[in-house]
């Protein structure tokens, strides 16, 4: 039986998918992106509408809103928290995002990586909560997760002797068999990296590429949300809310139908952000690598009959 720490094999898959990774041996091989423009009309008067109710030092912002939609898809469409390691496609055993803080907006402000864990059952609060914390713990304290500590120390090392050490923590993640903690210290072994360009002024998303290093599969990038005015067939004036991502990609984690009904399922939540308020019911976990041997043993006897 195949085992990693972090995840659970993937036994299931089509025979096409399986060979995706002889061809296409790197997440730059596989690289794909789309940029699209998503609907937050409904998003910013449910943010509105929440705040009336919250002190003035806990107001939402569209930006947990957004993230609390990207988990929940995430987590109902879990193909998404998916990666391919060592030949091997692996499910995620968590659920766990990562973003960039920056201390200030100066040129000279540091930044810090913050890597956050979350339960699949979790509501937009609770995720909230956990976002907003960690955001002001690092501009008030210059705290992170404990990232840029991990740095530090490594880069502390002869560069021969850091070069090697990186070498046998790419084996033993490639493995399945890495510590823990360099995993949790570490940005680029989360669900999906998030990137909110808009904070720093940017209207339009970029496309950003994906690290070989590390699983992660997704990286997103944020662009300044925009207020559209639009005028009805019968001369009715109203106001949209926009906001342009580019998605990034290893198509190898499933097909484009797929991404394309998960891309639905996301600018669902966020025209209906009253769902993310509920506990979700979660969807069923695949079969065990053992229960699919038995199947295909079953189907080849049955087969044999014939």
């Amino acid at each position: 039986m195949k085992r990693r720490n972090d995840a659970t094999y993937v036994a299931d898959l089509d025979p096409y998918k399986r060979a995706l990774p002889y061809v296409m041996n790197r997440r730059v091989d596989s690289f794909v992106f789309h940029q699209l423009t998503i609907d937050l009309t409904r998003g910013v008067q449910f943010i509105k509408e929440l705040n009336r109710d919250q002190p003035g030092d806990h107001q939402y912002r569209v930006f947990e809103l957004f993230l609390a939609a990207l988990l929940r898809t995430i987590v109902m469409r879990p193909h998404l928290n998916r990666f391919w390691s060592n030949y091997d496609c692996w499910q995620r055993n968590d659920l766990s995002l990562n973003f960039v803080v920056k201390e200030d907006y100066t040129d000279e402000a540091p930044e810090h990586s913050a890597v956050l864990n979350f339960e699949p059952t979790m509501t937009f609060p609770e995720i909230a909560a956990i976002i907003n914390r960690t955001i002001e713990n690092v501009r008030n304290e210059g705290k992170d997760n404990g990232t840029d500590d991990a740095i530090d120390f490594f880069l502390s090392f002869p560069k021969p002797l850091l070069r090697f050490i990186l070498r046998i923590v790419k084996f033993l993640d490639r493995h399945g068999v890495a510590p823990k903690a360099v995993r949790e210290a570490d940005g680029l072994h989360t669900s999906a990296f998030i990137a909110n360009l808009g904070s720093i002024g940017l209207t339009d998303s970029l496309h950003h590429h994906l690290f070989e290093w590390g699983t992660t599969s997704i990286f997103i990038t944020m662009g300044m949300m925009k207020r559209k005015r639009i005028i009805d067939e019968h001369n009715q004036r109203s106001f949209v809310d926009t906001m342009q991502i580019g998605v990034s990609l290893d198509e190898r984690i499933s097909d484009g139908f797929y991404f394309i009904k998960s891309i639905q399922v996301l600018q669902d939540y966020l025209k209906n952000p009253e769902k993310l308020m509920e506990r979700p019911e979660l969807p069923p976990p695949g079969p065990s690598e053992r229960e699919v041997k038995m199947r295909k043993k079953a189907e080849r006897r049955a087969r044999k009959r014939q």
